[in-house]
């Protein structure tokens, strides 16, 4: 096929975008497709009116670009494209409206309350520790961990910065496990061991001591309530081709949602392609799973 690889634009996690194209791009080729990589910007329907694809390999992680307005773009021109659709994607890149979806269908979400300006709350209204992020970024980009009521307003403040909604959640202090859904099957769930105390950017993008153990080592019941509840925020979202979704265990070892990826990094640390390998898929493989066009494209 003729594929055009989108990727990068002005998100803040554009860096991982372009890392993730590198690592499709080879695999694409290697798949004998040929590739036009394009860069997202606010030529990209001329971009695609010239290269004419097949179908469109979406690597756009943030918003812009994973949150529909990309797909959006691509169903009014009629390219086909990889993974969710407008809505979906719409939905998901904000985890307020997701945790809101998924507490309607009985899936567990973390407790918190979302904020609209910094002077919403006082630091005592508040239990701690908490975890502040802003409502639609991804990668943890602006997420802080706050441990006592004299830092929340910096963390506040900083989670403002990428965005006009903010989520202050309360802390789950057991494991953080991912799980990866292919076409709505669940994948092996993968442990995320952070080198620091807090998973964030840092430690998911430059900390070489962040351990990731696939497979994750839970028990039969945790891991199939895991693939259970995955495979239903796939199902009560909507989502087609591939997805990750991000849980955290309480002190009493209860998985919790804590924010669903449509386009789930592809770099070489990254997680769906650590739970795909584990069960076989090679890389490549992987990304071919992901351009066959879906049963659900009209």
């Amino acid at each position: 096929m003729k594929v055009a690889l989108v990727f990068g634009g002005p998100s803040p996690e554009a860096g991982i975008s372009r890392k993730s194209a590198e690592s499709v791009e080879s695999a694409l080729k290697k798949l004998g497709h040929e590739v036009f990589p394009v860069e997202f910007d606010k030529d990209l329907p001329l971009k695609l009116m010239e290269i004419n694809p097949d179908r469109a390999f979406l690597v756009l992680h943030g918003s812009p670009g994973e949150d529909g307005t990309v797909q959006g773009l691509l169903e009014v021109m009629g390219i086909p494209y990889t993974g969710s659709g407008v809505a979906a994607s719409a939905v998901t890149i904000d985890k307020d409206l997701t945790k809101r979806i998924l507490k309607s269908h009985g899936i567990p979400v973390p407790a918190g309350i979302t904020l609209y300006s910094e002077d919403e709350v006082a630091p005592e209204e508040l239990e701690f520790p908490c975890v502040v992020k802003p409502a639609r970024t991804g990668s943890s980009v602006g997420v802080n961990l706050v441990k006592s009521p004299d830092r929340f307003r910096e963390a506040l403040k900083e989670a403002f910065r990428y965005d006009s909604k903010v989520l202050v959640e309360e802390l789950l202090e057991g494991k953080e496990l991912t799980v990866g859904v292919i076409n709505g099957r669940a994948l092996t769930p993968v442990e995320i061991v952070p080198g620091r105390e807090f998973y964030d950017y840092a430690a998911k993008y430059e900390d070489s001591s962040t351990r990731y153990l696939v497979p994750a080592p839970v028990n039969s019941h945790l891991e199939k309530r895991l693939k259970s509840l995955a495979e239903q925020v796939y199902k009560v979202l909507e989502c087609r081709g591939v997805i990750r979704v991000d849980f955290k265990l309480n002190r009493f070892g209860s998985p919790y949602v804590l924010e669903v990826n449509t386009i789930p990094g592809l770099t070489e640390r990254s997680l769906l392609p650590k739970a795909a390998a584990y069960e076989g898929l090679s890389f490549e493989e992987l990304i071919e799973e992901m351009i066959l066009p879906d049963r659900g494209e009209r």
